[in-house]
């Protein structure tokens, strides 16, 4: 439980979480699965809850048309940024500012919920199984 609890907190990765469970000998597969869904969680309450106060803001602020048109250059930028930033992000987000500073930068960006949310999901599964098994097989060597 708390291997859950501990990933789910702010600034503390899954990836931290598991290699510390696994060095304190609890089981490797529980402690991933545990790790990634804590965090996962995190990621999914961080996206709906950024997403409900866009939609307050917005209501809030009344924008008018002129403020809802955007220019075609800002457009293809941000396909692009939906297209190759997004997936970088993701990626490399966790390590560098971590999971949830990850997501923010994605919303504040416009970029799809579904998309952040499948590309983080990827992101958070691909490191904590990557560190998994790095801190498993390393003790193993031990």
């Amino acid at each position: 439980m708390a291997v859950f609890v501990l990933s789910a907190l702010p600034w503390i990765e899954s990836s931290a979480v598991v290699v510390l469970a696994i060095a304190l000998g609890l089981n490797p597969v529980w402690s991933t699965i545990l790790a990634f869904t804590g965090n996962w969680l995190t990621v999914l309450l961080m996206i709906f809850l950024f997403h409900r106060w866009q939609e307050w803001r917005n209501k809030k602020r009344m924008y008018d048309e002129r403020q809802l048109q955007e220019s075609k250059k800002s457009r293809r930028a941000h396909k692009v940024f939906v297209k190759y930033g997004l997936p970088g992000l993701a990626v490399i987000g966790p390590l560098l500012v971590g999971t949830e500073v990850a997501v923010v930068f994605a919303m504040i960006f416009n970029a799809p919920r579904k998309n952040v949310l499948i590309w983080m999901t990827v992101s958070l599964v691909f490191w904590t199984v990557l560190f998994a098994a790095a801190t498993y097989y390393g003790f193993g060597l031990f």
